[in-house]
């Protein structure tokens, strides 16, 4: 039962103005309508014939997103839909509630008497009837019935829909234009508030592993009378590491003049270390405000901030699910799933090689290089990148370096950007040490990441240092400017390849 589940079925209301109470409301429209020319024959006109024991009914259903104004009230005769956006692939089911003849002036009364909660009791234990899914267009038939009171529920909604509630119809009903004669087939319209959820992620400060990612989730919330759940999960990658085990985690709204959320009194707030999840989740108290809030500011949305930690590189993938009602959040047959949304901080690594000029198959071990952001950092050899505590790496005996754990050049705040764009990304590798009896130049060399399992490789000659014979003459004045244009050439022009990742010996993947 919902937190204001008290209102009897005799009680008019609009359905059109939520599907917390649409049952309430259509369920009282449709019996009045039934009832009303009993009271009332004298005054209008010939009396309705007899109720058929032995009629056939049914029930069409037209499924549609609730839109932002509320619609007429359904009088079981069809009613105009242009504009209305149809719901696809709901579940209807229709339950005859026993013990109740509506051929009878004392069966219609009890009818009209009756509270949703009593009815969904006795039809508890009984058959369903008829059941359809909507089509394309948001139709369905509940056919062939007969005579008699049904329950009629929503047995499944579509992911990103909050469900209508369960309402009752009484077959036949009286029809509104004459109001001495029955309608065998009755269109009721129950809508479905539509609901979504985003999750941004900023990474454009973040640079290698250990440096912080930030993530927000903005949820709908439904635009109902009675709210009775509302839960928000956050799925963090298991390779980012949630700060302060969540502390740090807000909720609130993303519109000015809403009141503050207060943790304990409005939503709880647990995090899993287990499955790296946060639920918050709303207490009785907090689902008011969202009431409230829906109303005063239509547009408004809950909103959670929260960081992490990098402690892996590849592409790392956080998901924030959105549990709109308490059948959501219970799960169950017929359950909608919750709605999702997902983004994504991507990392990997960068790798360098060091070769004799004119001989890529001698490979240079022991050249050190540091990383920079910009061209004139690596000259000044100011604010070197500094990864899981190195700052400076050096070619291995296959003349080869890998840098690991670096952001995407071109893959910032979960989009992808062009160079021209300003978040794009250079590194600038910087020679600072050549092995003895080796030189080459030393200047920055620009470098971009741009995936988890292949990376750009710099290309680096060096050759040896002059013995003064014949033929090596000192490597000064033009000489040298002239291999410093070769080196530039070659990393220009010829070195910088988009090779596959091999296996790592020394760097087992920790993915």
């Amino acid at each position: 039962m919902s937190r204001h589940d008290t209102t009897r079925v005799a009680v008019l209301r609009v359905p059109a103005h939520g599907p917390a109470i649409i049952g309430v409301l259509l369920s009282a429209l449709l019996l009045l309508m039934m009832l009303l020319p009993a009271h009332a024959a004298h005054a209008v006109g010939p009396a309705r014939a007899a109720i058929d024991p032995n009629a056939v009914t049914e029930i069409q259903v037209h499924k549609f997103e609730q839109p932002p104004t509320a619609g007429a009230p359904a009088t079981g005769l069809p009613q105009p839909t242009a504009g209305l956006t149809p719901v696809p692939g709901a579940k209807f089911t229709a339950k005859k509630v026993p013990g109740i003849d509506l051929t009878t002036n004392a069966g219609q009364a009890q009818a009209a008497n009756l509270t949703l909660d009593q009815a969904a009791a006795l039809i508890a234990s009984q058959p369903v009837a008829a059941s359809a899914t909507t089509d394309a267009s948001g139709n369905a038939a509940l056919t062939p019935l007969g005579v008699g009171l049904y329950y009629v529920s929503e047995t499944f909604t579509p992911t990103g829909y909050v469900g209508s509630g369960d309402f009752l119809v009484a077959l036949p009903l009286t029809n509104p234009d004459t109001l001495n004669s029955w309608l065998t087939t009755v269109h009721v319209y129950p809508k479905n508030v539509k609901v979504n959820i985003s999750l941004d992620v900023n990474d454009q400060d973040a640079v290698t592993i250990g440096d912080t990612v930030h993530w927000t989730s903005r949820s709908d919330i439904p635009k109902v009378p009675t709210i009775d759940g509302y839960q928000v999960v956050q799925k963090i990658d298991s390779r980012l590491e949630l700060i302060d085990d969540g502390t740090h985690v807000t909720v609130g709204f993303d519109t000015p003049g809403t009141p503050p959320l207060d943790l304990g009194t409005h939503y709880t707030k647990v995090f899993d270390p287990v499955t790296n999840t946060i639920t918050v989740k709303f207490t009785p108290a907090g689902l008011t405000v969202l009431e409230s809030v829906a109303q005063t500011h239509p547009t408004a949305q809950v909103k959670i901030d929260y960081s992490t930690n990098v402690l892996d590189e590849g592409e790392l993938v956080n998901e924030a699910l959105l549990y709109p009602n308490q059948a959501s959040i219970d799960g169950g047959p017929g359950a909608p799933d919750p709605v999702k949304a997902k983004n994504t901080t991507k990392w990997g690594p960068l790798i360098i090689q060091v070769h004799e000029r004119g001989n890529p198959k001698h490979m240079i071990p022991g050249a050190k290089f540091k990383l920079y952001l910009t061209p004139q950092d690596a000259i000044d050899g100011t604010n070197p990148i500094v990864v899981d505590g190195v700052d400076e790496w050096t070619t291995d005996e296959d003349g080869r370096l890998v840098i690991n754990g670096l952001r995407f050049s071109g893959f910032v705040n979960g989009l992808d950007r062009d160079p021209s764009d300003p978040l794009y990304r250079y590194y600038y590798a910087m020679p600072t040490y050549f092995p003895p009896g080796w030189t080459g130049v030393k200047e920055p060399l620009r470098a971009t990441v741009f995936s988890t399992t292949e990376a750009q490789v710099l290309t680096v000659v060096l050759w040896r240092t002059s013995t003064g014979g014949p033929d090596e003459t000192p490597e000064t004045g033009a000489h040298l400017a002239g291999y410093a244009l070769l080196g530039a050439v070659l990393v220009g022009a010829g070195a910088l390849l988009f090779v596959r990742r091999r296996n790592r010996d020394a760097e087992p993947s920790k993915q």
